[in-house]
């Protein structure tokens, strides 16, 4: 079977307008018309009969989609649930674990910001402690391993009994969209006996994963951003050796107290979803599938990442700056950070931030996602199979020109 090249001839499988430019579809995503045809068909069976779908006709459809959801990033699929989005998971994980007063948690300031900001609510309601390691990029992987291993052993120095419980980090940070050594930190907290939390929200999709390798105790990722499913899904893996001791921020029927954390017999019934509209947790599989008949997940990463590499390039020559990348190459997968020659303007970052977004939304139709790590201005943009270098260089052009503008403002 022939298998049409990626490119913009891949844009009629989208519902995406017809002049917008979709450069950084790791924000929201996007999924094909060959899922939309299950999303409505399941929303007919549900309203055809409530009952008999909400009671019975979800669950081995549900059951499916766990399964090859599992079978994709290669883990028990006993040790996964769905969720809303990663948000949702973290907040399942971090809310519902039984952290002590004065337990610390070691996090970096390129966390996501509902994410930072649900470990900001854990300093106020269990009284949890906050070890911030500063990233500015671009940085070898080598030395992130160091500045987490020197905070580590800063913080031990300090109060032998108040060691870090938990490490929480990115596979692919937001905000710069960098690629994180996350497999060797995994290492490093399991080796310091620190719990691992690994966000993976821009991973699954976007990124091999191998988790019954990696093993970490806690993982989300989701689904919607780089998988092609619709919003929100996001996958939560919790390591067996926890499930008993973690709930959802709704509590069901299945709800059981467990002082044993291994014991996890009420886990999965526990995350089943009450009554809403859980068509996007069904799609996982039909996602799959239209992946696999356009060439299958390598090809994908593959078309993705060197688009993502070459659009970065064009667009950092045409501003004359550069892109954000270390001598290994292991910060960029299939987003990339270009810089932004930003030099004279009186507005503040947030007006910077509002002013990008807003302008290239209304005026140019698309979205340039900018932001300021290490004292200077950066875009994301990102590569899929719907985009060719063209739309790098429509996005490099409408920087150009939103820049002149700004500087004018």
């Amino acid at each position: 079977m022939s298998v049409k090249p990626f490119g913009k001839q891949f844009r009629a499988d989208f519902p995406l307008e017809d002049k917008y430019i979709p450069i950084s579809h790791g924000a929201h995503g996007s999924y094909p018309a060959a899922v939309q045809a299950y999303v409505d068909e399941y929303n007919r069976r549900a309203e055809k009969h409530p009952d008999r779908w909400h009671r019975f006709d979800f669950r081995p459809l549900l059951q499916e989609n766990l399964e090859r959801a599992a079978a994709l990033i290669k883990c028990d699929p006993r040790d996964i649930v769905f969720v809303a989005n990663s948000s949702t998971g973290v907040n399942n994980i971090l809310r519902s674990f039984p952290f002590e007063e004065g337990d610390k948690i070691l996090c970096y300031q390129t966390t996501y910001i509902n994410c930072d900001k649900t470990l900001e609510f854990l300093t106020h309601y269990k009284k949890v402690e906050l070890v911030r390691v500063e990233l500015n990029y671009p940085l070898e992987d080598d030395e992130v391993i160091r500045l987490t291993k020197e905070a580590i052993e800063r913080e031990h120095a300090k109060d032998s009994s108040k060691k870090i419980r938990l490490g929480f980090f990115d596979a692919i940070s937001s905000l710069p969209g960098v690629c994180m050594p996350y497999q060797a930190l995994t290492k490093l907290f399991r080796e310091y006996d620190i719990l691992s939390f690994v966000d993976g929200a821009h991973a699954i999709g976007h990124i091999e994963l191998n988790l019954a390798e990696l093993d970490p105790d806690f993982f989300v990722s989701n689904c919607h951003k780089w998988l092609f499913t619709p919003r929100g899904c996001a996958v939560l893996y919790v390591s067996k050796r926890y499930q008993g001791w973690i709930h959802p921020p709704t509590i069901n029927y299945a709800y059981q107290h467990h002082d044993d954390p291994t014991d996890g017999s009420s886990f999965n019934e526990e995350h089943v979803p009450g009554v809403t509209n859980i068509t996007s947790y069904l799609c996982i599989g039909p996602a799959l599938d239209y992946r696999e008949s356009i060439g299958g997940e390598e090809a994908i990463r593959k078309y993705t990442h060197e688009l993502a590499v070459q659009g970065g390039e064009l667009v950092a020559n045409m501003l004359g700056t550069q892109v954000m990348e270390n001598s290994t190459k292991t910060l960029t997968a299939s987003m990339v950070n270009v810089e932004l020659p930003i030099k004279n303007t009186t507005k503040t970052d947030q007006e910077i931030t509002s002013f990008f977004m807003k302008k290239s939304i209304y005026e140019y139709n698309t979205i340039i996602v900018v932001y300021k790590n290490n004292s200077k201005w950066w875009a994301r943009l990102c590569g899929q199979i719907y985009i060719d270098l063209d739309d790098f260089k429509a996005a490099g052009e409408i920087i150009l020109k939103i820049i002149k503008e700004l500087e004018q403002a």
